[in-house]
């Protein structure tokens, strides 16, 4: 299990601070591995890719999750907790470079959804982010044997090809089963890993630089020095530091 350690998560929020959220899974991850190059990071189907994030960030926070989510019908804020492990899918297989559906006498041959398509949709609502998903990853389509554009697909075409990619990438959409305990409003809000990790990491971010800075000033240790600490004596710092 990948851990990032606390100069690598500094490293990770300032060179994903600027960017979008795919741009930021991507500063956590190619923090994560370092060996493995930008692009193929990028390349890789969004379940595949959050699946490394939620290892990386079971490594980095631990297991446990806790959020808030609004209710949908009163607006209470509802508390989410359960365990990195109760979300985690495995496929049976790794998912194939290309997959095929034959309905209603079309085939169309496509691709899953990857962080790049993924940072192209900024801006646009569901339903035309739903068909510019479509566009970038359908390679091939044709109604017996001519070819077809995406556009010319009929939905129940459409529904099939968006089914083979939630069963072929299922880490890539996480529901969780939520009630609100205040109207009783009963519904399955989806878990976004790469938005969750980056503000927990944002979080982390501001706390740590306070600690140097505070730090720093008393004692005129480099960040470096006061990153290398262990969370405890850094905190056994600040506590003299206060006084």
């Amino acid at each position: 299990m990948r851990s990032l350690t606390a100069p690598e998560l500094l490293g990770a929020w300032e060179a994903g601070h600027p960017h979008a959220g795919p741009g930021r899974v991507l500063a956590l991850l190619c923090a994560a591995f370092p060996d493995t190059q930008p692009e193929e990071l990028a390349r890789l189907p969004v379940g595949t890719r959050d699946a490394l994030l939620l290892a990386v960030r079971e490594g980095t926070f631990g297991p446990r999750v806790v959020g808030l989510v609004p209710c949908p019908s009163c607006g209470e804020r509802v508390e989410l907790a359960f365990e990195v492990g109760d979300i985690r899918v495995t496929p049976e297989a790794p998912p194939a470079r290309a997959l095929e559906v034959v309905r209603a006498g079309y085939a169309v041959r496509f691709r899953l959804p990857d962080s790049r398509d993924l940072a192209s949709l900024p801006g646009l609502d569901a339903d035309r982010a739903r068909q510019w998903l479509l566009g970038r990853c359908v390679l091939e389509a044709n109604r017996e044997g001519a070819a077809v554009s995406v556009a010319e697909l009929p939905g129940e075409v459409v529904l099939a090809v968006a089914e083979a990619m939630e069963l072929a990438d299922p880490q890539a959409r996480v529901e969780l089963a939520t009630a609100c305990p205040a109207c009783r409003r009963a519904w399955q809000p989806v878990f976004d890993i790469g938005e969750f990790f980056w503000r927990e990491v944002e979080a982390w971010a501001q706390r740590t630089l306070h600690e140097v800075h505070v730090l720093a000033r008393a004692y005129g240790w480099s960040e470096e020095r006061i990153l290398a600490m262990s969370p405890w004596k850094r905190q056994c710092y600040l506590e003299m530091a206060a006084g």
